[in-house]
């Protein structure tokens, strides 16, 4: 009976491969079609492939390295001959089970499956060694070449930082990103697009791990190539999926797309009230990296009164520590020559009792490597390469001073995450209203071969990061149910645990390929400053903030910045000529001080006369939104039945006219901050902003 039943089984296999040399492979979604011949060729095509299509083969589909943990010695494996295809209902797998290394067999087996799953074509499969002296140390897939768009206009929609825009696929050449990182990647997902329709390509890992996403554009050939390199360095691995959705509309469906998937697996964390409803923050370093003083803690006083020239809510202390800033760390304790814990404390109540929120600047993955904690807990702590050695990062402040060497620290490691608790515990027991972890959203995962932190070696701590910033704010929030956990920049694997976010990084300011709305739209409830490192704010700056829903921010970091906000001194090149990264002086002598700061302290009494939209609402993009005439940008934000429509001439030197339309609302009301009696239709003056508002039919 046994030998029956193992017979019918192999002829089953027989059969399935015989299948697959013989018929060919076909998947449809609601919009394309996947089709695979007997000689392995791959081809999506939307409709009928008049505009997109992708044209691959599946003995190019993959790349793997196997590495030896004996010997430490890695092998890479691409598709061969020895690759068995097969098909069955809705599924065609790829199966490697004889990979051959050492002139000996490696007990390994790779299969990697297409199917269609939530109407997209999907990639995955899973990895195997059978063996502790194996393990598989990477994979590529899927790579797909081929990817072309004829006919007209190609746009390239790429996710790093708050996003960017490539109309013309030439200027693009070849991109990797590593996720999640706003340095990086900070969505695993791209589209390409054309007028009607475009592909999107995204990697739908619930476990959020680090990943490369690769894409290229050769200009000969006219076509793209794209690919995922995902860190294994286990026996076993199950793929994420990798999605390939061509689709029909405009790029919002991509976002919409992801936003969907994400919703099904993470929650975006709530803020409290007062975060929403934040203006912006004044970023403050008292004390630099050289020992230089700019503000003591009885001046914290003086940053009130500024925050409030500029209508900002919130006051960042940087460099707030002994150490000063980029310097000492993880050593954060309160300065006696600034006024010593009493005074800092004392400082914060009086904040508070003006109405500001006070923030606590940290580190979250550096320490200096001249401070006893780096010598006595640093092989405990740091990040480890391949080669045993520590990652190193060096910053400098003055130009005439020797470098601060940081090594980077692990979240993996349990003493790491516990000295940032602490520094969070210190943090409400001095009376902020909150901590700000450095570098927690901007750097890229590094890898990190530590045989003793909570990751395995060879991969990075991406998951222990979200795991320090969820216990840290959930033990805070017992404590203080307003306090909040900060850090620079975003992606979408920290928004699960981020209240608020200091901007970096692309899409924060005017940019040649700038497009911010890419990550805005998929997260419209993303609370980020504007990352702004000057001591004044433009009009240009403040108005692309109002349009894109960022909060403002000012920097105060050197004693030329000092001078400026408390006299109003017009800067020159001689007062930050031994400065490392002086704020932009060709900004900040534009016009005089009073000028700039009472533009801005006026734009913020405007959205916060109009909270519903500038606070509350959700940020739409132009998604349902008409727009035209010369120079002008606009965004809208949903609030219950209204839109408010942000309109901006971006011209510095005329007015324009301009329409603007929404399907199926009609207009309410117009207003533009200063102003009185705005009408909807008249030209908009130049570098100026107008809010409509339209009310459902």
């Amino acid at each position: 009976m046994k030998k029956a039943v193992l017979f019918m089984f192999v002829m089953a296999l027989a059969h399935l491969h015989v299948n697959a040399a013989s018929e060919k492979f076909i998947l449809k979604t609601s919009e394309a079609t996947l089709t695979i011949d007997q000689k392995g060729n791959l081809k999506i095509a939307q409709g009928k492939g008049e505009i997109l299509q992708v044209n691959c083969s599946v003995y190019g589909l993959w790349k793997v390295v196997l590495k030896n943990t004996q010997t430490q010695r890695e092998y890479s494996f691409t598709p061969g001959k020895n690759m068995k295809v097969g098909q069955e209902e809705g599924i065609y797998r790829m199966t490697v089970s004889d990979f051959t290394a050492e002139d000996q067999m490696v007990p390994a087996i790779a299969e990697f499956t297409i199917s269609v799953k939530d109407d997209g074509f999907c990639f995955s499969g899973s990895l195997k060694a059978n063996s502790p002296e194996w393990i598989f140390k990477e994979l590529n897939y899927p790579l797909m070449e081929g990817i072309r768009i004829s006919g007209g206009k190609c746009g390239i929609y790429w996710p790093v930082g708050l996003g960017e825009y490539y109309g013309d696929p030439g200027n693009f050449g070849s991109k990797s990103l590593w996720y999640p990182a706003a340095q990086g990647c900070a969505m695993p997902w791209f589209s390409l697009n054309y007028p009607g329709g475009g592909l999107y390509v995204g990697n739908h890992d619930r476990s959020q791990e680090n990943k490369m996403i690769n894409l290229s554009y050769d200009e000969t050939k006219k076509s793209f190539t794209s690919g995922f390199n995902t860190p294994v360095c286990n026996g076993f691995c199950s793929l994420p999926d990798v999605m390939v959705k061509p689709y029909s509309g405009e790029w919002y469906k991509a976002s919409k797309y992801y936003r969907s998937w994400y919703n099904k697996h993470f929650v975006s964390v709530t803020p409290p009230q007062w975060v929403k409803d934040d203006s912006g923050w004044l970023l403050a370093i008292l004390k630099q990296q050289n020992m230089e003083v700019m503000w003591t803690y009885p001046e914290i006083d003086k940053l009130c009164d500024i925050a409030d020239h500029f209508n900002l809510n919130t006051i960042g202390l940087f460099g707030w520590t002994i150490g000063g800033h980029d310097h000492l760390y993880p050593n954060y304790h309160p300065d006696s020559q600034m006024g010593g814990r009493e005074g800092l404390m004392k400082a914060i109540e009086r904040a508070h009792q003006r109405g500001k929120k006070i923030i606590l600047y940290a580190n979250g993955k550096i320490m200096d490597t001249s401070t006893d904690f780096y010598r006595y807990n640093g092989i405990e702590t740091m990040v480890i390469m391949e080669n045993r050695q520590p990652q190193i990062q060096y910053y400098i402040k003055q130009k005439n001073a020797t470098p601060v060497i940081f090594a980077q620290g692990c979240t993996g490691s349990e003493i790491w995450r516990k000295t940032m608790m602490d520094l969070g515990l210190q943090a409400v027991s001095l009376g902020a209203d909150g901590i700000l972890y450095d570098q927690m959203g901007v750097m890229a995962p590094q890898l990190c071969y530590a045989q003793n932190h909570d990751h395995l070696p060879g991969m990075s701590d991406t998951h222990n990061r979200n795991d320090m910033i969820r216990e840290i704010r959930t033990a805070m929030k017992k404590i203080n149910p307003d306090f909040i956990v900060m850090t620079e920049a975003t992606n979408d694997a920290i928004l699960k645990e981020i209240d608020y976010h200091h901007g970096w990084g692309i899409g924060l300011a005017p940019g040649k390929n700038a497009f911010p709305e890419l990550f805005r739209y998929t997260f419209p409830e993303l609370l980020e400053t504007q990352r702004n490192p000057n001591p004044m704010i433009t009009r240009t700056d403040a108005n692309f903030a109002a349009m894109m829903g960022l909060r403002h921010e000012i920097e105060t970091r050197y004693a030329g910045d000092v001078a400026y906000l408390l006299k109003g001194t017009l800067p020159k090149a001689e007062d930050y000529a031994n400065v490392a990264g002086p704020p932009d002086l060709s900004k900040m002598n534009l016009l005089p001080a009073r000028e700039a700061t009472a533009y801005v302290h006026t734009l913020i009494e405007f959205e916060n006369e109009n909270p519903g939209f500038f606070r509350h609402g959700k940020f739409i993009a132009r998604d349902g939104i008409n727009v035209s005439g010369p120079d002008m940008m606009a965004n809208g934000f949903l609030k219950d039945n209204k839109i408010g429509v942000v309109v901006w001439n971006t011209s510095l030197s005329e007015e324009r006219s301009f329409s603007v339309s929404v399907p199926g609302y009609h207009f309410v009301s117009a207003a533009e901050p200063g102003k009185k009696g705005v009408e909807e239709t008249a030209p908009l003056n130049e570098n100026s902003i107008r809010l409509l508002v339209f009310e459902k039919d």
